[in-house]
């Protein structure tokens, strides 16, 4: 399984979506995007959000 990092940059690189985009798409704002994407690991439910988001939209 991707970690949260990858899945985000992937997301964010074939959605062409920039930081507030993603943030939307997720429901967090744009600095908790910039934190994942630096490597700091969300909490257990974001997680799951996140990986079903991805699952949908690269699937």
């Amino acid at each position: 399984m991707k970690d949260v990092q990858e899945m985000l940059a992937e997301l964010k690189s074939k959605k062409a979506l920039n930081q507030v985009q993603l943030a939307r798409l997720i429901g967090v704002n744009k600095s908790q995007i910039s934190r994942w994407l630096d490597g700091a690991v969300p909490r257990f439910y974001m997680i799951k959000r996140i990986k079903e988001i991805y699952d949908k939209e690269i699937a």
